[in-house]
């Protein structure tokens, strides 16, 4: 067994785990990054960065890696609805959010992460592709053990960042559980040839059992999302499921009835369906020797779309602390700590609520955001909680957290 030894092993090889790579690499530290794929592939989920997470991507300095792999600015979103006509639907322009950064961008994750991980390696990061099996060893010898090429090997490091994701192979090994709630369910597949779709123009929107969105990445292509109920979790599985899928973007909610998107638009990736957990971890997501990042630290209901943004901040914060501090110790982590559980408490907060207006569907839930709509256009500020999209958390008003502010907002009298 070969053994090799470096400041971090980082272990998941996604956009947490890239930009961490590319950053510490780039100040000065030895880097290890295992990613088991050989090759990215298509992952369907994690392609929307909120204007508040490209001003992390700024700070990384991968942004420009993130351009470079196919971002793509969408500058305006409607919010369509079927207790709207069209062309009633509120359209906001998302580029004066956070200065110096303009609108959220769009973009096939596959390509970015490999556009970030090879910015790794140029700035002197070892990055292996195709590392299978990584079994983490915590404490004050922290290593990592893999195969690669049906060869063992062994990484020993002063700290391991895991950036594994959902599937939390690195929290698994050292001791980190997590309490799950499902809300509804998702898929997602890629698309070309929607070129009547405005490209600067994202959608999101509810009409009988879907809530569906339209994410723009350029030049007639596009991410498509569907929200719906669990109990109809089977819909889209099986043959035919990518073509039913796209039926169903023939929606009246849409100004031509949705026929620019499923008339024209032709897959260019797989389809996927997934349960929208939140994830929250029952133990800390710092050890000795080992500190999670990203979704595998926990996470909010995707329908907030602020993922990548969480796992940017996540890597900034961690990173700043190897680069600044000498002591590596769960202890030099607690600034860490005590911002994301904020920031989480807030986002898990916002998307229950996101998902309550525009993920519960029947006729109930339908009168619901009838009368929701109705407030928010009597009061602007009653909108607070779609600031979420575009800035921090810490910068959005606190009055938007109380349960007194959700109770107003879903109550049964108008």
């Amino acid at each position: 067994m070969s053994v090799e030894y470096t400041d971090v092993v980082i272990v998941g090889g996604g956009m947490a785990g890239t930009s961490a790579a590319a950053y510490l690499s780039a100040n000065g530290l030895s880097v290890v990054l295992l990613e088991k794929q050989e090759r990215y592939a298509d992952i369907v989920r994690g392609e929307w960065f909120a204007p508040w997470g490209m001003k992390e991507a700024q700070r990384l300095g991968v942004d420009e890696a993130i351009a470079f792999g196919g971002g793509w600015e969408i500058r305006e979103w409607t919010q369509w609805d079927e207790v709207v006509a069209p062309d009633e639907a509120e359209t906001v322009d998302m580029t004066h959010f956070v200065p110096g950064v303009g609108g959220p961008l769009g973009f096939p994750h596959h390509t970015v992460c490999e556009a970030i991980a090879e910015q790794a390696a140029d700035t002197g990061a070892k990055v292996v592709m195709g590392a299978q099996r990584c079994e983490v060893t915590a404490g004050p010898e922290p290593s990592v053990r893999y195969e690669l090429d049906g060869e063992s090997h062994e990484v020993r490091a002063r700290i391991i960042i895991g950036a594994t994701g959902r599937g939390g192979r690195v929290g698994r090994q050292i001791g980190v559980s997590m309490a799950t709630s499902v809300h509804h369910w998702g898929g997602g597949v890629r698309v070309e040839g929607i070129d009547d779709w405005p490209m600067d123009v994202q959608a999101m929107g509810t009409e009988g059992e879907k809530n569906f969105m339209v994410f723009p990445q350029g030049d007639g292509r596009a991410r498509l999302y569907i929200n719906f109920p669990t109990h109809n979790k089977h819909r889209y599985r099986g043959a035919g499921g990518i073509e039913r899928f796209l039926a169903d973007f023939e929606l009246s909610a849409l100004p031509d009835g949705g026929k620019s998107v499923y008339a024209a638009a032709k897959p260019i990736g797989p389809l996927k369906v997934w349960p929208s957990i939140t994830m929250r971890p029952e133990q800390s997501i710092v050890t000795q020797g080992v500190v999670l990042v990203g979704d595998e630290a926990g996470n909010a209901d995707t329908v907030l779309g602020t993922g990548l943004s969480c796992a940017l901040r996540d890597v900034r914060l961690v990173c700043d602390i190897l680069l600044k501090e000498s002591d590596w110790s769960p202890e030099a982590f607690r600034p860490y700590l005590k911002e994301r559980e904020f920031r989480m408490e807030r986002l898990v907060f916002g998307a229950s609520v996101i998902s309550t207006l525009q993920c519960e569907f029947g006729p109930e839930a339908t009168e619901r955001r009838r009368r929701a709509r109705r407030l928010m256009a009597e009061n602007p500020a009653a909108q607070v909680l779609g600031l979420l999209n575009m800035v921090p958390p810490e910068e959005v008003p606190e009055f938007g957290f109380s349960e007194f502010f959700a109770e107003r907002l879903f109550r049964e009298t108008a």
